[in-house]
C-alpha cells in the first residue's frame, strides 16, 4: 500500500500587493492553484482555495564553511539571493506562520458551522412524576433532536466575519515573516561581506607592514639605518597580525551567524552586494502604504474587531430556529404520552434568548467597542512607524553617500603621501615611524571607506524591508517558499 503526503500550497502574487494562493495538493499529480477572493475560501474540481491580496487592500480599509579571507572566485561566492532563498525556505517561523494559517482555517469552517443543522440525541433514566403520582418503576427514554438555526439577528455571520477577516490577518503575517528573514537574512550577508573585505584589507596591511620591516632589516645590515627601524618595524607587523585575526574572527562569528538563518554550512566566500540594490530600493517614490504587511495586519484586525461587535450585539437578542424531536421509552412509561413503552414526536419553531445575564453582555459591547478603536489607532501606528523608518533609513543611506567620496579622497591623498614617504625613507630623510604611520593610515583610511560603504548597504537593506520591497528587492518572484509560490 502506497500513500501519498498531502501538502499545503500558498502563492504570493504582485509587486507590491502580492497575492496568497493556497491548495492541498496531491504530491502524485501535477496541479496548479491559487488564491483570487478575499472574502473567504472557494473551493473547485481539483480543489482550489484563493486569495488575493490586491482585493484584501480594497476590502480593507550540507557543505563545508571555509573563511578563506583571501578570496574565492565568483562561481563559488555566496550571493545575497541565494542566501535569502535557502533562509527562508528553511527558517521554522515562516512554517509556524503558515501551519497557523491552516488552524485559522479551521477556526472558519467550526463559525460556519452554526449555519447547519444541529443532532442531538441520548438515553435519560429516572422516576417519573405525572403529577399525581409517582412511578416507581424507573423509566429509560431515548430521544433524538434536530435543531436548524432560522435566524439569529447575525451572531453566526459575525463569528464567521471575525474568523475571515482572522485568516486574512494571518496571510499578512505569513507574508510579514516572509520579509523578516529575507531582511534578516541580507543583514547577515552584509555583516560577512563587510569583515570579509576589512580581513582582506587587515591582509593587505600586514603585507605593506612587512615589506617595511623587510627593507628596515636590509638597511640596518648595511649600516644604512639605525637597529632600532628594524625592531620599531616588527612591533608594528606584530600588532598588524593581531588585527588580521580579530577580524578574521568576527568574520567567522558573521558567517555562523548567516549560517544559523540559511540552516546550511557553505564554501567560499560571500559575492559582492548586487549591482542593482540603491534601484530596488526607490527612494525616489513613496512607500505604498496600503500594501505593507504591518499595515494590511492592523486593517484586519480592526475588521475582526467590527465583526466582533457585530455579533456581541446580537447575542442580546432572540435565535429563531425550527426544533424537532422523537423519543421512546424503553422501558417504563414515556414521560410525554405517559404511555407504556411509547414514542412521541415533536415538530415547532423555537425562540431562545437569555432573560439576564448579570450585565455580561453589556460588558462584552462595551469591551469589543474599545477593541474596534485600539485596532483603528493601530492602522495609524503602522503608517506612522513605517514613515519614521522610511526617512531615518533614507537619511543614513544619502549620509554615507557623501562620506563615501570623501573618504575615497582621503585614501587617494593618503597613498600618494605613503610613496612620497617611502622615497624619503629610502634617501635617509624620513624617519621609519614616518612610513609605519603612513601605512597604518591607509589601513584606516580604507577600512573606514568600506565600513561606511557597508552601513549604506544595510541601510538600504532596512530600508527595502521597512517600505515592503524586499520581495521584489532580494529576487523571490517567481521562487517557491515551503510550498509559497511568489509571483510578479
Amino acid at each position: 500500500m502506497v500513500f501519498h503526503r498531502k501538502s499545503l500550497s500558498i502563492v504570493l502574487l504582485g509587486l507590491s500587493l502580492p497575492t496568497l494562493v493556497c491548495a492541498a495538493v496531491d504530491d502524485t499529480h501535477s496541479s496548479s492553484f491559487s488564491l483570487k477572493d478575499m472574502f473567504g475560501w472557494k473551493s473547485a474540481e481539483p480543489e482550489v482555495l484563493q486569495l488575493r491580496t490586491s482585493d484584501l487592500v480594497a476590502k480593507l480599509p550540507a557543505q563545508t564553511l571555509m573563511a578563506d579571507t583571501q578570496g574565492a572566485s565568483n562561481a563559488t561566492a555566496l550571493t545575497q539571493t541565494e542566501a535569502i532563498r535557502l533562509a527562508v525556505n528553511h527558517h521554522p517561523s515562516i512554517t509556524s506562520a503558515l501551519a497557523t494559517l491552516s488552524q485559522q482555517g479551521s477556526t472558519k469552517d467550526a463559525a460556519r458551522a452554526g449555519y447547519y443543522p444541529q443532532i442531538s440525541g441520548g438515553v435519560n433514566a429516572g422516576l417519573l412524576n405525572t403529577g399525581y403520582v409517582v412511578k416507581q418503576d424507573p423509566a429509560q427514554v431515548a430521544s433524538i433532536k434536530l435543531t436548524q438555526m432560522l435566524y439569529d439577528f447575525g451572531k453566526v455571520s459575525g463569528r464567521v466575519s471575525q474568523a475571515d477577516y482572522l485568516i486574512q490577518k494571518q496571510k499578512a503575517q505569513v507574508i510579514k515573516q516572509i520579509d523578516t528573514i529575507s531582511v534578516q537574512t541580507a543583514v547577515a550577508v552584509v555583516a560577512a561581506h563587510r569583515y570579509q573585505s576589512l580581513a582582506n584589507i587587515a591582509q593587505g596591511q600586514v603585507d605593506a607592514t612587512a615589506r617595511v620591516t623587510d627593507m628596515a632589516r636590509l638597511r640596518a645590515k648595511a649600516g644604512i639605518s639605525t637597529m632600532s627601524d628594524p625592531i620599531q618595524a616588527q612591533t608594528r607587523l606584530e600588532a598588524a597580525q593581531a588585527n588580521l585575526l580579530q577580524v578574521r574572527s568576527q568574520y567567522q562569528q558573521a558567517r555562523e551567524r548567516l549560517r544559523t538563518l540559511m540552516g546550511v554550512t557553505l564554501e567560499g566566500d560571500v559575492a559582492d552586494m548586487p549591482a542593482g540594490l540603491l534601484e530596488a530600493a526607490q527612494l525616489g517614490t513613496p512607500p505604498n502604504l496600503s500594501a505593507l504587511p504591518d499595515v494590511l495586519i492592523a486593517e484586519a484586525d480592526m475588521q475582526a474587531s467590527q465583526a466582533l461587535l457585530k455579533s456581541t450585539k446580537a447575542d442580546g437578542y432572540p435565535t429563531i430556529s425550527l426544533e424537532a424531536g422523537y423519543n421512546k421509552a424503553l422501558t417504563g412509561l414515556n414521560p410525554t404520552t405517559f404511555v407504556e413503552k411509547g414514542q412521541n414526536t415533536t415538530v415547532g419553531i423555537s425562540v431562545s434568548s437569555y432573560l439576564y445575564q448579570g450585565g455580561a453582555n453589556a460588558a462584552q459591547v462595551k469591551a469589543a467597542s474599545y477593541a474596534v478603536d485600539a485596532a483603528r489607532m493601530q492602522v495609524n501606528v503602522a503608517q506612522l512607524n513605517t514613515y519614521d523608518q522610511a526617512r531615518q533609513y533614507r537619511a543614513a543611506i544619502e549620509g554615507d553617500q557623501g562620506r563615501l567620496g570623501v573618504l575615497a579622497q582621503r585614501r587617494q591623498s593618503i597613498e600618494r603621501t605613503r610613496d612620497i614617504y617611502q622615497e624619503q625613507y629610502k634617501l635617509g630623510t624620513r624617519s621609519i615611524l614616518d612610513l609605519l604611520n603612513a601605512e597604518q593610515e591607509i589601513y584606516q583610511s580604507q577600512a573606514d571607506e568600506e565600513s561606511v560603504r557597508h552601513d549604506m548597504w544595510e541601510s538600504l537593506v532596512d530600508y527595502i524591508g521597512a517600505v515592503g520591497l524586499a520581495r521584489s528587492a532580494f529576487g523571490l518572484n517567481n521562487t517557491a517558499v515551503q510550498g509559497v509560490e511568489i509571483l510578479p
